[in-house]
């Protein structure tokens, strides 16, 4: 699926309907290493750190899957990682 803007921070009761669908069109086609972290922002809005994560990363939530339980048991999420001028250094999405 192509990744629209409009459809990337739509969700219903917290699950993202859309980003797994277009998270490999968002990193093959409008994300580089080398851009600013403000324009990382404001293509995909806002990230979601819920968890303690480094100083110089950010990231979002492409899915969780909690199955039965209150606790999650499988998750993706696109990490971006960027230097002390705010330029992406490394992006990647992680599957846990």
């Amino acid at each position: 699926m192509e990744f629209e803007q409009s459809k990337w921070n739509k969700s219903f009761d917290g699950y993202y309907e859309y980003r797994e669908n277009m998270v490999q069109d968002l990193m093959e086609n409008h994300l580089e290493k080398g851009m600013k972290l403000k324009k990382v922002v404001e293509l995909l809005g806002e990230p979601g750190n819920y968890q303690n994560k480094k100083e110089n990363e950010i990231t979002y939530e492409i899915m969780v899957d909690y199955g039965w339980n209150i606790d999650p048991m499988e998750g993706k999420e696109l990490y971006f990682e960027f230097d002390k001028d705010s330029i992406v250094t490394d992006f990647r999405l992680e599957h846990w």
